[in-house]
């Protein structure tokens, strides 16, 4: 399950940063949890439509990409049953960064 995630977000990140764009993976330790990050140089996504991305069908960007509005609320059902905390916010430099922390025995 926790590949069909990070599959999600990468495929995610490819989808909504244009050509020449960067897309950062990486991994961290904060105390007992392992946090991974999926960070984009893509247009990032409409403040009100933060708190909406995990809900299903619900697409920020219906213009853009050819997805159903399922990826993200797959992405959230896979958090929650791992106990994992998830969190998306925009990047002052621009892009999307989403993190995922791991609990110490999931890690």
């Amino acid at each position: 399950l926790l590949g069909l995630l990070f599959g999600n977000l990468i495929d995610n990140a490819i989808r909504y940063t244009p050509a020449y764009g960067k897309i950062l993976v990486s991994l961290a330790r904060e105390g007992s949890q392992a946090v991974v990050y999926v960070r984009d140089s893509g247009p990032g996504v409409a403040p009100e439509s933060l708190p909406r991305l995990g809900e299903r069908f619900f697409r920020a960007n219906p213009q853009s990409g050819d997805g159903a509005g399922l990826g993200m609320s797959i992405v959230q059902k896979i958090a929650d049953l791992h106990q994992a905390s998830l969190s998306l916010r925009n990047r002052a430099t621009g892009g999307l960064e989403v993190s995922l922390k791991l609990r110490g025995e999931a890690a």
